[in-house]
């Protein structure tokens, strides 16, 4: 009897072990934890004019800005003079950059420039045909979309010393003063570049306020001599 009794308290005790063996495996399925991290790569951004990488906003591509003046049978070659015409070449690179992108080209005649009626009169891109700006020194934009695959841009911008009577803001005396200054003929050219939003955050507008976004302007110039 005493026997069947410790075989009862065995029998007992083995299954209340198993029970809680069953009980503890069950709940250590929902304390089972786990970490770990992931990387994610950030979109590259890094425009270049003229070959030149302008996204430290510290780059000064006026060096590169070559104005062509191929002149005329009464005007030299790449001298500039009342009713000289030209133009400069921009190349842009995308191909380092994984977002849309918009682009804006300002430009007009430098404040200190002796000749102030230099104007931009028009632009081409890709040596496609030439548009004629309505009113000088219009600016130029452009949106380039990630899906259209286009990683180079050539504009070309058409130069004029503009010398209509109806437009021209330097006299004939003003012009022949021009020839004898020691400084020289200057124009500036200012690019900003700056990321196109997805469409829940404004697509295809552009916004300025605020340093998140992807913006990189230069002020250059590019310059004459007489």
């Amino acid at each position: 009897m005493k026997n069947y009794k410790k075989f009862s308290l065995f029998v007992i005790l083995l299954l209340v072990g198993l029970l809680l063996f069953q009980i503890i495996q069950t709940y250590a399925k929902y304390l089972t934890t786990a970490s770990g991290s992931t990387n994610i790569a950030v979109a590259e951004w890094n425009v270049k004019v003229n070959q030149i990488s302008i996204t430290d906003q510290t780059s000064d591509i006026s060096a590169t800005i070559v104005p062509v003046f191929p002149g005329t049978s009464h005007i030299a070659a790449n001298i500039i003079a009342p009713t000289a015409e030209g133009y400069f070449d921009l190349n842009f690179d995308f191909s380092d950059v994984d977002v849309s992108l918009s682009y804006t080209i300002n430009m007009e005649v430098n404040e200190d420039s002796p000749v102030q009626d230099l104007v931009a009169t028009g632009y081409a891109i890709n040596d496609g045909t030439r548009v004629n700006f309505q009113t000088f020194n219009t600016p130029i934009t452009e949106t380039i979309l990630l899906g259209s695959n286009i990683t180079t841009r050539k504009v070309r911008i058409y130069l004029l010393w503009n010398d209509d009577s109806l437009t021209q803001t330097m006299d004939n005396a003003a012009d022949a003063l021009s020839t004898t200054s020691a400084t020289p003929v200057s124009f500036d050219v200012n690019l900003s570049f700056i990321q196109v939003r997805d469409s829940n955050n404004n697509s295809n507008t552009i916004n300025n306020n605020t340093i998140n976004d992807n913006n990189t302007t230069n002020n250059n110039n590019i310059t004459n001599n007489n």
